[in-house]
């Protein structure tokens, strides 16, 4: 393919992309961040300090009130280990889209990475301990504490930490088939745990083919 060729494609492509970016992506949104901000502040109001469980059950049942069949039920048994930017946790995905994801997301014992350079907003819910953050140039920490929420912007990353015990409602929204590629490196690359690999292909697979049946894209 010669020089000419390939400037004509980006030519036309760039005004495509641009279009499904700018005014398809965001009709494809069904989440509300206020909304859940508003769940996980009545949740943590109302749940038990120490059953951070009871915590994920309450969550998930409000937000199956409010956004119905798009949502999955929460189940412990769905549970999968997530290794990203050199920071490793667990997740529980509640919905995938093209266009969004909701999950559960922490660790037991703490952890540390990159948060990945995405073509999303991420906003990260504390529900119980912290994530401290550093954004370039800044001598002083980001700290979010249960209740908080920490607005990633979208071409924006930042080094975090979640020094102890700490669990989020995570929402991202954007095009989520281009974060895949930051969840899935660590395993071709450092951990070679394909069998994590499977379980998270697996249940983010079937979540978008069922949500895509539904016409949530």
């Amino acid at each position: 393919m010669n020089w000419f060729k390939l400037s004509v494609i980006i030519a036309v492509l760039l005004p495509v992309y641009y279009y499904l970016d700018t005014y398809v992506l965001p009709t494809l949104f069904i989440f509300d961040t206020e909304v859940l901000q508003q769940i996980v502040n009545d949740s943590l109001a109302i749940a038990p300090k120490d059953n951070t469980t009871a915590l994920f059950v309450e969550i998930n049942r409000r937000l199956r009130e409010v956004y119905g069949d798009k949502v999955n039920e929460f189940n412990t048994d769905d549970w999968m280990f997530n290794n990203a930017g050199n920071a490793m946790g667990s997740m529980f995905i509640q919905h995938a889209s093209i266009s969004e994801y909701l999950i559960f997301f922490g660790t037991a014992i703490g952890t540390e990475g990159h948060t990945g350079l995405h073509p999303s907003n991420d906003y990260f819910y504390i529900l119980e301990g912290e994530q401290w953050a550093h954004k370039l140039g800044d001598p002083k920490p980001e700290i979010y504490r249960p209740g908080d929420m920490h607005w990633l912007k979208r071409g924006q990353m930042k080094q975090y930490s979640m020094p102890s015990t700490t669990w989020a409602l995570e929402l991202a929204q954007g095009w989520i088939p281009g974060m895949l590629p930051f969840g899935f490196a660590d395993t071709f690359f450092s951990t070679l745990d394909f069998k994590t690999l499977g379980r998270t292909i697996y249940f983010t697979a079937k979540a978008m083919i069922e949500n895509m049946l539904r016409g949530k894209f």
